[in-house]
């Protein structure tokens, strides 16, 4: 069982501390149990116990089998037949189905941020694609992909739309015990900061077609690489 070791109930505890300010007792299992499917300390396909969870978090089991059931309607726990609540394993399909909701999503926030976005919020952009054409050339891909993942929430945030930020957040939640990386090589990375670049110039220019296109085509070639870097690691 996933709480059974001092490893696993030092993580939950550690994230029961994180979200202790979340409100109620309900919203702290909710935010701590996503959190640990998130990061991977629950794993996918990993069986999960309302009691055993109950005594790590140390509450009752109530608000904890409550959460349970909000993150089952999320998609990121199952029901299995036999087997009960289980962390949902994500399968291509999945991933497929995920990233073609996103590109709907971040299409439109493209699209709404060319219409909304300020002046300051286009420099903050812009300052954004030349750290990322920096980092391009020094190679060091972790400090890519933080810039553009700050790239894609100034961008969301740009929209004005309240509820799509979180909504973006449910689907990345959904596929992040996967660990994805943006860029699975040096040549999907030169591609993607092309990408973002003229996302952020279709933006700037106020071309809202353009910008919910380039942004749409963005999300599908991030899953293109996926797939290839999927196919790639099961011929290993």
């Amino acid at each position: 069982m996933m709480v059974a070791t001092q490893e696993a109930r030092d993580a939950l505890t550690e994230l029961r501390n994180k979200n202790a300010q979340r409100g109620s007792a309900v919203d702290i299992a909710y935010w701590t149990l996503r959190d640990a499917i998130r990061s991977g300390a629950i794993r996918p396909g990993e069986r999960l116990v309302t009691l055993e969870f109950a005594a790590a978090l140390n509450m009752s089991r109530t608000p904890v089998r409550e959460a349970l059931r909000r993150l089952e309607a999320e998609r990121l726990v199952e029901n299995r037949p036999g087997r009960g609540l289980m962390a949902t394993t994500i399968m291509l399909d999945d991933l497929i189905e995920i990233f073609e909701i996103r590109g709907v999503l971040e299409g439109l926030a493209a699209r709404r941020a060319a219409q909304r976005m300020g002046l300051a919020e286009l420099n903050a952009l812009a300052n954004l694609i030349a750290r990322m054409e920096e980092l391009l050339v020094t190679g060091h891909l972790p400090s890519l992909w933080e810039a553009s993942t700050q790239f894609h929430r100034l961008l969301r945030s740009g929209s004005r739309h309240a509820r799509l930020p979180a909504l973006v957040s449910l689907l990345h939640d959904s596929h992040g015990s996967l660990k994805l990386q943006e860029f699975t090589s040096s040549e999907r990375a030169g591609a993607a900061v092309e990408e973002h670049r003229a996302i952020y110039e279709a933006i700037a220019a106020h071309d809202t077609e353009r910008a919910e296109r380039d942004a749409r085509e963005h999300c599908m070639q991030a899953l293109h690489a996926q797939i290839l870097a999927h196919h790639l690691a099961e011929e290993e």
